[in-house]
């Protein structure tokens, strides 16, 4: 075999591993939590003064997500493109590791929570044995199961 063909079958092995790996990591980094069951969850929504302005259960479907529950329930005002307020959450947030809406406001019966993303945002905190814990994730992708507890506090930026 000459050392042509042979540089030629390394180079198609290299690009093939590199595709496969960035294949695997794209799918790992694109995380999708997917109810696979019913279930409910309990739901604590803080105003910027610290007080609870909701505290109940709410209950989930198969197929829902974090964001699907909090739609159901709530009235919701995302973020468009240009984070400006839109209160039919039309449009989705994509890039290379999320895929999601950004909620700047929440608002049910007797209530109204709302951030105006300059000195204010809502936090999302999950449950973690006795001590509630920061997101990662937004609340398209928020991980959950049945007797989970979360909270979504106003919070200011410069605190």
């Amino acid at each position: 075999m000459s050392d042509g063909v042979k540089h030629l079958g390394v180079k198609l092995i290299i690009t093939f591993g590199v595709v496969l790996m960035a294949f695997v990591v794209g799918r790992l980094l694109w995380i999708e939590n997917i109810a696979t069951d019913e279930g409910e969850i309990h739901l604590e929504i803080i105003d910027q003064d610290g007080t609870i302005v909701f505290d109940e259960v709410l209950i989930y479907h198969e197929g829902d997500t974090f964001f699907n529950i909090l739609d159901r329930y709530f009235d919701l005002t995302c973020a468009n493109s240009s984070y400006g307020a839109d209160s039919s959450c039309s449009y989705t947030f994509t890039s290379f590791a999320y895929e999601g809406k950004v909620i700047l406001g929440i608002s049910g019966e007797g209530f109204s929570v709302a951030s105006d993303w300059s000195n204010t945002f809502l936090a999302f905190y999950v449950k973690h044995e006795d001590d509630y814990v920061l997101s990662t994730l937004g609340p398209s992708q928020i991980p959950f199961e049945d007797q989970d507890e979360f909270r979504i506090v106003l919070e200011s930026v410069w605190e």
